[in-house]
């Protein structure tokens, strides 16, 4: 019993302090891993999401339309040029220079009113020759008269010949003619010294003054030689060349709206009055004349104005946004969504071009669903989710794979938590 002595004092702690320091070693190892395996399974959660928004987004959102009945009345709007309803360029038959004018552009004429007066000192000077011709061929006559009177009288005593007798008589005819020539000649003269006068061809506005006091001007209608512009407005002509494809529904007697940019609340109205009958082969268009009352003078000749006609619809045409229209091949398609929301693609044949829509003859039928806005690379068989028929812009959900915004929401939180963890 003597021998068995007690331990030191402090050595059974010793003892206890290595298997204390083994298990926090055990317990951290465990941690460690039980939080490494937590993250290998997150991120793989995380990945799985990834993959499978990544998927989702690569289908196309596409939104559908149906395609509209026709039966009502469709708008064409199209430029035209307004023209007077008569439009005279006035010029010079004489030449001389320019005494005065009395009428500015602006101004209302009549029909043979004074525009301006030419001095024609030339002109003058010919006159009185040609008067000065007249007077002499005038004596002439005269005498040859008396001299065919003598010697007809001195025939009949056997004075003289018959031959010499026939000549007196055929110089007085001579004389008569030569009278007759220079008559006519003081006529021609006096008739050209009446345009020295510029009147007014017509009742209208002078539109356009092209001379002044001193201005030496010339006969004739040579290019940039005329005085005066008149036009009648009282009624204008409206000129519009519309395509070939709306041809025949144009009508003699249509209505059509007239609006201008200087007059924005305002319309005017036309009446279609003839049309060439004939289609220009350069712009394959067809001339069309309407002709609109303008009895305050707010049309003005050289005008642009948009033309309105309203166009009647074929009753079974199917129309649809031209924004849907696809061009390959020298052939138009649309993109429909089929069955399992699988694209087809059916070719179509353009009625009419509406602008902001389009007619379709054949190649569609009312119950297609038409992509509105597809892509250029879109063919048969590609898979799109269409947005709900409310128009709310949010995609169907639950059928065929596609997410609702909800899931989308939800991945998207998971690409960022997976980003985070990888940098992490």
């Amino acid at each position: 019993m003597s021998n068995l002595t007690p331990p030191p004092p402090g050595e059974g702690a010793r003892a206890q302090r290595p298997m204390k320091i083994g298990r926090y070693i055990v317990l951290f190892v465990l941690v460690a891993l039980g939080v490494a395996i937590s993250g290998i399974v997150s991120r793989r959660n995380d990945e799985s999401k990834l993959a499978r928004w990544t998927y989702e987004r690569a289908i196309p959102t596409v939104a559908v339309v149906f395609p509209s009945r026709g039966g009502g009345v469709q708008e064409l709007v199209l430029p035209g040029d307004v023209e007077a309803f008569y439009n005279a360029a006035v010029h010079a038959q004489v030449a001389g220079y320019v005494k005065q004018w009395t009428k500015d552009i602006g101004a209302h004429v009549k029909a043979g009113e004074t525009l301006a007066v030419i001095d024609t000192p030339e002109l003058d000077e010919r006159l009185a020759q040609a008067g000065d011709e007249l007077a002499k061929a005038k004596a002439n006559q005269a005498l040859a008269a008396v001299t065919a009177e003598r010697w007809n009288s001195l025939r009949a005593s056997s004075a003289v010949s018959q031959q010499a007798a026939d000549e007196k008589v055929s110089d007085a005819a001579a004389k008569d003619a030569e009278v007759a020539a220079a008559t006519s000649n003081v006529q021609r003269l006096k008739a050209l010294k009446a345009f020295a006068n510029i009147v007014a061809p017509f009742d209208g506005v002078v539109t356009q003054r092209n001379v002044d006091i001193g201005s030496l001007v010339g006969s004739g209608a040579s290019a940039g030689s005329d005085l005066f512009a008149v036009a009648d407005t009282h009624e204008m002509r409206v000129y519009v060349k519309v395509p070939q494809t709306y041809a025949a529904a144009l009508r003699e007697g249509m209505k059509a709206a007239l609006k201008l940019p200087q007059y924005p609340d305002r319309a005017f109205d036309a009446t279609v009055v003839t049309t060439s009958h004939a289609i220009d082969k350069k712009s394959r268009s067809l001339l069309v004349e309407l002709q609109a009352k303008n009895d305050d003078g707010a049309l003005q000749p050289g005008a642009f104005a948009q033309v309105r006609f309203q166009i009647p619809e074929a009753a079974d045409a199917l129309k649809l946004p031209a924004s849907a229209m696809i061009f390959r091949d020298q052939a138009v398609e649309v993109a429909t969504v089929g069955a399992n929301n699988r694209v087809v693609m059916k070719k179509v044949e353009i009625a009419r071009d509406f602008g902001a829509e389009v007619a379709i003859a054949n190649g569609l039928s009312a119950s297609d669903r038409v992509i509105a806005n597809p892509l250029d690379s879109i063919d048969d068989g590609d898979e799109v989710r269409v947005l709900s028929a409310t128009g709310d812009g949010r995609p169907e959900g639950g059928k065929d794979g596609a997410s609702s915004p909800e899931t989308s929401d939800a991945a998207s939180r998971a690409v960022v938590q997976a980003a985070r963890g990888h940098t992490e």
